[in-house]
């Protein structure tokens, strides 16, 4: 098992290599649409804010960066944040580019869009100034200058393969549930699991009921595996799955990526506790009876919760502003052992084009209502 250092490693690096300048330029570019708000409708602000959406999102990082900006204080560091509306706009993306602010930057902190990051990296005058892609899991390209600070796609489900490869015995009932855009990973699957059972959803991304209770049986654990982002047919199987458990009959779930689907208030926590839903992902959400310190010097800046869009602004840029403290090349900080955080892990690699990319992935497991990590792998 590898041994994770505590949240101060970086810190007490920092300490011993800290250099005259402890003062950075950060610009931070997230999609506010602040200019298209129409601030004197209370009922549009409010429906705009209700629902969680890319600007709600991009507020909440934002909540975030601000909090870790302020814990740096505690280590004497002090950061100059630009922060700039992209409006999720290409366009304004490129007039943003040449501010004097960003070209002066010690470091950029999104935009959140594959497509609006992508923009920003690729311009060459700002090459030398590393660009952080905080968020999403649609890949990039991991170009010199840019960090991917999720963990990619593909690596989670690798890591997932690994572990369904390890674990599921051959001799038990394994069900392969797969859509027909996740067909390669389908393949795969059937590989390492030829003695499998394969559906495809009948219609509208459903599975008929009477088909998988005909499939699951009593006499032997059935290991169902799930691959869709398809919300309708996650929602439905994870429903059918729960209501097939008995004394006599064990189902456990899997699947080697977990969307945003799984978020959805409709899915009961519970019903994947029942199953023992297990997964990769990049961060880990904090299971505590009480408050944690966290959350309730939080709340003393803000006056509300923080929820899982802040605790990933925090810790982004907590490490990324960390890194940039202790070596301008960031590449040099790859020999620093995986950080842990408050929810998110970073362990970063060189990608072959010259970007940092995470590598640091979680796996986790449903248990009653609370999300357990599988230490032994």
């Amino acid at each position: 098992m590898k041994l994770l250092y505590n949240i101060s490693k970086l810190d007490s690096i920092y300490f011993k290599k800290r250099r005259k300048k402890n003062q950075l330029n950060v610009s931070v570019l997230l999609p506010f649409r602040s200019a298209t708000i129409n601030y004197d409708s209370i009922k549009e602000v409010e429906s705009l804010f209700e629902d969680r959406n890319l600007y709600t999102i991009a507020l909440d990082f934002y909540s975030g960066v601000l909090y870790a900006v302020e814990d740096l204080k505690k280590l004497n560091i002090s950061i100059k944040l630009n922060v700039f509306d992209t409006e999720n706009s290409v366009n304004k993306i490129l007039e943003i580019s040449n501010n004097t602010e960003i070209i002066n930057s010690d470091l950029v902190i999104g935009p959140l869009i594959p497509r609006n990051f992508e923009t920003l990296s690729n311009l060459e005058f700002l090459e030398s100034i590393p660009k952080v892609f905080p968020l999403s899991t649609i890949p990039i390209k991991i170009i010199k200058g840019v960090v991917l600070a999720v963990t990619p796609r593909n690596l989670l489900r690798e890591t997932m393969l690994d572990y369904l490869d390890k674990k599921i015995d051959r001799d038990e009932n394994i069900v392969i549930i797969a859509d027909s855009l996740n067909e390669e990973i389908d393949n795969r699957l059937t590989k390492i699991f030829p003695n499998s059972i394969k559906i495809k959803p009948e219609f509208e991304g459903y599975i008929l009921p009477e088909l998988l209770d005909s499939l699951l049986v009593d006499s032997l654990p059935n290991k169902v595996i799930i691959e869709s982002e398809i919300f309708t047919l996650i929602s439905s199987v994870i429903s059918q799955l729960n209501s097939q458990i008995t004394s006599e009959r064990d189902v456990r779930l899997y699947t080697t990526y977990r969307g945003n689907q799984y978020d959805d208030p409709s899915i009961n926590v519970k019903d994947l506790g029942n199953l023992g839903f297990t997964y990769t992902s990049i961060s880990k959400k904090i299971n505590n009876d009480s408050i944690s310190q966290f959350e309730s010097n939080y709340i003393n800046l803000f006056g509300s919760f923080p929820n899982k869009d802040v605790i990933r602004g925090y810790d982004v840029a907590k490490d990324i502003i960390l890194r940039v403290l202790i070596d301008n090349n960031l590449n040099k900080t790859v020999k620093y052992d995986e950080q842990l955080y408050t929810e998110s892990k970073f362990s970063y690699k060189i990608d072959s084009l010259g970007g940092l990319y995470n590598s640091a992935i979680y796996i986790l497991k449903h248990k009653d209502y609370d999300i357990e990590e599988i230490i032994d792998q």
